[in-house]
């Protein structure tokens, strides 16, 4: 942003729902939907389908033929859907997709043409439909839960608090003006997340301090008749569709909101109201005030916003206790002899105060899924606790023992686990297959390393998982697990090539291959040679040419062999059989990462190479100073942290995740990987030339 820095708005205490402050509490999560404030959903989630019954509903009630309506208010094409994946919908002879409904503008992710501002009797501003009654399919399926599962509940959340603002005088429009013109031009296709979505929020109060002007700004800014089918082709797909009604949710027979009752009859039509959207559809925009672009991904999250505040759920570490840690840590050059001047200015002191500030981070996220629970609305409840838990077990590697069992983790560890071991339970119940079976193993070896710090009851429950599981698996039959064979070798002695495109299965297969002869050995399979398993591995990744189309994927299966060998960093590598395979690992990774520097292009996601220092170089005691690219490694990651203590969250359009889901999962696997790149494990100190450096 140029030009003067604005104060920071405070937009109070933590929001669960997008509806008032005082309005927090709901017996149905179902009924936020109609007592939100902000109407995201309408805004910018995505273009809405009509089928002949929508048409036929909002024909009757704008009392209207279904030509004239299609011609006014739907289109069949969005600039931003470049795959024409709409009119793809529409040819589709299963679909009962007719047509799509019409937005303030060429975007599908601009506000529907039938939202509406309105002032409630205490001035607060509200998006409200003005076409309710007669509302499409699509949008009386558009429950709560699904909003709390998407980056719309985020911004939704941020309206509320920022509408009631406007109704108190603290936000008015000339503030908007101000805070808009800091970001000049903004553009969505190049500006990370965070800035795009503080600008989609003032974009948005701007139109909800003139409610008078945003209500009758028109829409026809450009030929709608461009961006339809004909009109003939679209009647003929109303007439003939074998479908009346989406069948994705509520199956052929209709129900619950489908049959919702229509009373308007035709008193809508005429009405001041009437007038006012066919004014809207009829009229060029005057102010601009849906020109300056609205948040078009799905994916938020509210923290991101300056002034928002987090979840309390979970206490954060206080910042006067991380001071006072601090303070005990020397300031110790970890690099004293390498090339670079800014690897060698990093200290022990930088790495803890990264990791803590990265811990609290962790701590934030935990608070917000606890807050939101549950939050996932495809995945079943505690698959997301699970994988924090895993992140934060691996806390306890840590040569600190503050870092290892820091207190701020542990009711944070037991909520997750309560929640892991109930998944895991239904999980053993229907599992039904090996792979099933196996995967609650995985899971199970995950959580075990936590059960010191678990209540008598959540170790009890654990303890009888492990029974039932260990019950379950035949452990004279390996291979029914874990397969015995590589299947990127088998494609290199057939003369295929195992780049990503065509081969990524076999490269998941290998990279799984590696994850599971771990778990395997740990519960006692028969036939398991980890010495000879290791050794195979090595040589067969020496073999692989080194070549930028599957650049990703050694550095991928070079990770997983570390963590393989050092069983996520808890055991000490410098006893185990298969150190000389470990050794040339450690070589091999070194002249990978050399390779992938001199091509002068970062391929490898911060992520990837955090892993890759944490599995390799210090799971393995390598010293710190013992290759060159360990220290820039580090230095890159530390630079790379957010000034919240994240890692990999402030997205590029080009690496958006495509859903919320998706984006939490990234959010806290970055960050977790990165603090384990830089806190110090007590595997680093078997180096000789580590413990010479004073590691606290």
């Amino acid at each position: 942003m140029g030009g003067r820095k604005l104060p920071v708005l405070d937009l109070g205490p933590f929001r669960r729902y997008p509806t008032r402050a005082a309005e927090q509490e709901f017996e149905d999560e179902r009924q936020v939907c109609s007592r939100c404030v902000s109407g995201v959903c309408c805004a910018n989630q995505d273009a809405i389908f009509l089928n002949t019954f929508d048409i036929l509903r909002l024909s009757a009630f704008f009392n209207m033929s279904a030509g004239d309506f299609m011609l006014t208010f739907t289109q069949d094409e969005f600039e931003d859907d470049e795959y024409g994946w709409r009119r793809m919908c529409n040819a589709d002879p299963k679909s009962s997709v007719v047509t799509w409904l019409r937005r303030r503008g060429k975007s599908a992710a601009s506000p529907c043409i039938f939202l509406k501002y309105i002032r409630e009797p205490d001035g607060t501003p509200r998006r409200v439909c003005s076409v309710h009654d007669a509302r499409p399919l699509g949008c009386r399926e558009f429950y709560f839960p699904n909003c709390k599962a998407r980056g719309t509940g985020e911004l939704a959340t941020l309206l509320a608090a920022g509408f009631e603002k406007v109704r108190d005088g603290e936000i008015t429009g000339e503030m908007a003006d101000a805070r808009l013109a800091q970001f000049g031009k903004h553009d969505f296709r190049t500006e990370p997340l965070a800035k795009s979505l503080e600008y989609g929020f003032w974009v948005e109060i701007k139109c909800a301090t003139d409610i008078e002007g945003a209500d009758l700004e028109g829409a026809n800014s450009y030929d709608i008749s461009r961006y339809q089918d004909p009109i003939d082709e679209k009647l003929n797909r109303l007439l003939s569709s074998k479908n009346l009604r989406d069948e994705e949710s509520f199956g052929l027979r209709p129900r619950d909101e489908q049959l919702m009752p229509y009373t308007s009859g035709r008193g809508f039509a005429g009405s001041a109201e009437f007038k006012r959207i066919i004014h809207i559809a009829r009229t060029p925009p005057s102010k601009g005030l849906f020109e300056q672009g609205h948040y078009p991904y799905y994916v938020a999250s509210r923290t991101m916003f300056p002034g928002a505040k987090p979840s309390r759920v979970f206490q954060t570490i206080p910042r006067a206790e991380i001071s006072s840690f601090l303070r005990q840590i020397p300031l110790t050059p970890l690099f004293p002899n390498h090339d670079l001047t800014e690897v060698r200015a990093i200290t022990q002191k930088h790495l803890y105060s990264a990791v803590l500030k990265g811990y609290n981070h962790l701590i934030r996220v935990s608070s917000h899924i606890a807050a939101l629970d549950p939050l996932l609305a495809a995945d079943p409840p505690g698959t997301i606790e699970r994988a924090l838990l895993s992140i934060m077990a691996s806390a306890e590697t840590s040569l600190n023992p503050y870092l290892a069992r820091n207190r701020f983790f542990v009711p944070i560890v037991q909520r997750m686990a309560e929640s892991s071991i109930s998944l895991m339970e239904e999980e053993i119940a229907s599992a039904d297959s090996p792979g099933e079976v196996f995967a609650c193993l995985r899971y199970l070896c995950e959580a075990q390393t936590v059960v010191h710090s678990l209540p008598a009851d959540l170790q009890r429950r654990l303890r009888a998982l492990r029974r039932r599981i260990m019950a379950q698996l035949r452990k004279d039959s390996l291979k029914l697990y874990v397969p015995t064979w590589n299947s990127i070798l088998k494609r290199r002695k057939s003369g295929r090539s195992p780049g990503p495109t065509t081969a990524l299965k076999n490269w998941t297969r290998w990279s799984e291959q590696i994850r599971d002869i771990r778990y395997a050995a740990t519960a006692g399979f028969q036939g398991v040679d980890l010495r000879a398993f290791y050794t195979r591995s090595v040589n067969e990744l020496e073999k692989i040419p080194l070549k930028k189309n599957y650049e990703g994927r050694l550095f991928r299966i070079a990770t997983c062999l570390g963590y393989g060998m050092t069983s996520n960093n808890r055991i000490e590598c410098k006893t185990v059989s298969y150190r000389e395979a470990a050794d040339r690992l450690v070589l091999y990774t070194s002249r990978l990462f050399d390779w992938s520097e001199a091509r002068g292009v970062e391929t490898a996601d911060l992520e990837t190479i955090a892993g890759l220092a944490t599995a390799v170089y210090k799971g393995l005691g390598v010293s710190y100073n013992q290759h060159r690219c360990f220290g820039l490694i580090l230095r890159r990651v530390l630079d790379a942290q957010q000034p919240d203590g994240s890692w990999g969250t402030d997205f590029r359009p080009s690496s958006m995740p495509e859903d919320q889901a998706q984006f939490w999962e990234r959010t806290y696997r970055s960050t977790g990987a990165c603090i384990d790149a830089l806190r110090p494990l007590r595997n680093d100190v078997l180096s000789f030339e580590n413990a010479a450096l004073g590691l606290a």
